[in-house]
This record gives C-alpha cells, sequence and structure tokens, in this order.
C-alpha cells in the first residue's frame, strides 16, 4: 500500500494536518534516516528516491539488507506502533526526499478516524507473511530477492569496489556456489550483465522490483 492510498479517504481536516505538520526530508545518497534503537519520531513517506532497511548482525556486526522502499511508499510505522526502537537501520541508497508526519499527528488521526488504523494492521499482516517467506527463502536456500537487493545496495553505495562473489554472498549470509547461480538467473532475466569478476546493472528496476513477487 503507498502512501496516497493510505490517506486517501481521510477527512479533509486530517489530511491538512498531515500535510500542514509534516517536515521534508532531503537525503544524499548514504545518508541515514534513523539508526537501529533510536525513538521513532513518526512516520516516513518516499517522496522521491530510494530507501534500504538494514539490520546490523550481533554477533558478526555486519550488514544484512531486509528491503527497499520506492517512492510512494511508507516505513518506520512498525516501531512507531509498537512503541520501541528502530529495530534496524534507513539509508538513502540514491538522492531521496522524504516526507515526517511526527508521532503525535498520526495517533490523532487514528483517534479521529479507526480506519487509518485498519489500513495500517493490513500493511502490518503483509509485512509479517513477507518475513515469513523471507525465512522460508533462507531455509530453502531461495535468494534470488536477495541477491538483487544486495547488487542494487552494493553497486549504489559503493560503485568504486569491484565486489567479489565471496562479498556478496557474505553480505546475504550464503554461498558463493547459492550466489553465483542467483546471478546467472539475474542475467537470464537480463537484469544484470556479468563481464568476468564485473556485475553491470541493466534493469536497477527490475532489480528492486522483484522484492514485490515475494507477496504477491
Amino acid at each position: 500500500m503507498e502512501w496516497k492510498e493510505l490517506w486517501s479517504d481521510l477527512p479533509t481536516e486530517i489530511k491538512w494536518q498531515f500535510e500542514s505538520h509534516s517536515k521534508s526530508i532531503e537525503l544524499k545518497r548514504g545518508e541515514l534516516v534513523y539508526r537501529q534503537g533510536d525513538i521513532p519520531k513518526g512516520m516516513y513517506f518516499v517522496k522521491q528516491g530510494l530507501v534500504g532497511l538494514m539490520l546490523i548482525g550481533q554477533a558478526s556486526g555486519k550488514e544484512h539488507l531486509l528491503r527497499f522502499f520506492r517512492q510512494g511508499q511508507f516505513f518506520g510505522h512498525r516501531s512507531l506502533f509498537s512503541n520501541e526502537g528502530y529495530h534496524g537501520t534507513s539509508v538513502a541508497i540514491e538522492p531521496t526526499v522524504l516526507k515526517l508526519v511526527p508521532k503525535e499527528i498520526i495517533m490523532m488521526a487514528i483517534e479521529k478516524q479507526p480506519a487509518l488504523l485498519r489500513d495500517v494492521v493490513n500493511v502490518l499482516s503483509k509485512e509479517l507473511r513477507r518475513c515469513e517467506t523471507h525465512q522460508v527463502m533462507i531455509l530453502e536456500n531461495q535468494i534470488l530477492v536477495r541477491t538483487a537487493q544486495a547488487v542494487v545496495y552494493l553497486k549504489d553505495l559503493h560503485p568504486e569496489h569491484n565486489w567479489t562473489r565471496q562479498e556478496i554472498a557474505n553480505f546475504c549470509a550464503s554461498t558463493v556456489s547459492t550466489v553465483i547461480k542467483a546471478l546467472s538467473e539475474l542475467e537470464d532475466l537480463n537484469l544484470i550483465k556479468q563481464d568476468g569478476r564485473s556485475i553491470h546493472v541493466l534493469d536497477r528496476d527490475g532489480l528492486i522490483a522483484l522484492q514485490d513477487n515475494e507477496i504477491s
């Protein structure tokens, strides 16, 4: 669900509250939106750009990419409604513009318009299914989506580095052989082109869109 859908049926008064109290945030590539453990200030809506949600492994200290948030989508709501610190760190993958609606405005809207909470619960339910599907993918070693996400993330934020298959496998918490197979599948889909060790992105939007097929 996109943010425009989320409040499309809200009364004009509440929409005005959202717009008048929201804060526009412009981020450069690589800048953080929030860090793992930060206290939520509100809900973030992506007006332009791409945001990646990462989790830092407590034992390894390595980054693990959980998912992307694209233009029109929103994030930060799970921690906001659970009243706990963010479980991950979010970073701008490209120049990004966000709209931050403060927590108190969100809570006020839900009190006046319970249907908004229903829509948020609907989104949370889909995210829970995505999480369960993601666990099955790990168990079954099916990491096509995670490899696609890793290619976008690593190539966008660290374009100067020529990533090895081992480094990509480490990032995906997988094996080299599995990543090599996944990269071949992505190449067959005309999303990337492999030239020796180098990986060239042919369809960046297509790589990002693969994650949406997880919950279709």
